[in-house]
């Protein structure tokens, strides 16, 4: 029989149970040959399964999210045969999101049978209902509006347990969403550059040769703000950036 090492009410991450039981890290019914075991997860936050508690025995819901189920299905056999498999089965509850909640070794207590339930697409289905119990039976902590003490309480009061949690949250993310909530960030200003100082053109290369990379020989022929004109030997007059011509290094003084 395979020991995980975990203590009842434990709660991990699903990394841990992908870990400790080498198994898959989706889906609420996950194999593990490595440890032969089945890890079943009852997640009441998706809305998807309904399970319930009745009289200390889980009615859990068979693998199948759309359509009707099919018993002799994945892992649906492997937990309908549990009692003849040799296959160990682990349960854990999720009642917060991303916290798994341990709740030891399970058994079959009797057989499974089938009801109907709406699937992912909201169109009702057949799904089979597995009655599991924990072995040793443990006090571990489950959803309140889940845990009916009978069958009878159960009728009387189960008939919107699903509606009445699909509300309790949408609520629940609806505060999570607000106290997460933070004043928008405003991102600092950059200080402004500061100003380049104006461009300065020495008068004095007026009338100055100089040779240009690509236009050659020219003569410096006057000044017109920051910019100069340049009569060149091939070309003829061209029209300069001085401070872009000088850093560049485009002109030289010859």
């Amino acid at each position: 029989m395979f020991n995980p090492g975990l203590k009842i009410g434990e709660t991990i991450k699903n990394s841990d149970i992908v870990e400790t039981f080498q198994c898959g890290n989706m889906g609420g019914m996950r194999r593990s040959k490595a440890t032969n075991t089945l890890v079943i997860i009852s997640d009441y936050t998706k809305g998807i399964y309904h399970d319930k508690w009745i009289g200390g025995v889980l009615h859990y819901t068979g693998m199948g999210k759309s359509g009707d189920q099919d018993i002799n299905w994945a892992q649906n056999a492997t937990l309908a045969n549990c009692r003849n498999n040799g296959v160990d089965v682990h349960l854990f509850e999720v009642m917060n999101e991303g916290e798994y909640v341990y709740c030891g070794r399970v058994e079959l207590v009797d057989n499974p049978y089938t009801e109907m339930q709406p699937g992912e697409d909201g169109i009702d289905r057949e799904v089979w209902m597995f009655p599991i119990r924990p072995v040793p039976d443990n006090d571990v902590k489950k959803p309140d509006i889940f845990v009916f003490s009978d069958m009878e309480d159960y009728k009387t009061r189960g008939k919107n347990v699903d509606a009445e949690y699909a509300k309790i949250l949408a609520e629940k993310k609806k505060r999570g969403k607000k106290s997460k909530s933070v004043a928008p960030v405003t991102a600092p200003v950059a200080p402004k550059p500061e100003p380049k100082p104006p461009v300065v053109i020495p008068p004095e290369i007026v009338g100055k040769k100089v040779k240009h990379k690509t236009f050659g020989v020219g003569t410096i022929t006057a000044i017109s703000g920051t910019s100069i004109d340049v009569n060149f030997e091939k070309i003829g007059l061209k029209k300069m950036g001085y401070e872009f011509c000088m850093e560049k290094k485009m002109l030289e003084f010859i």
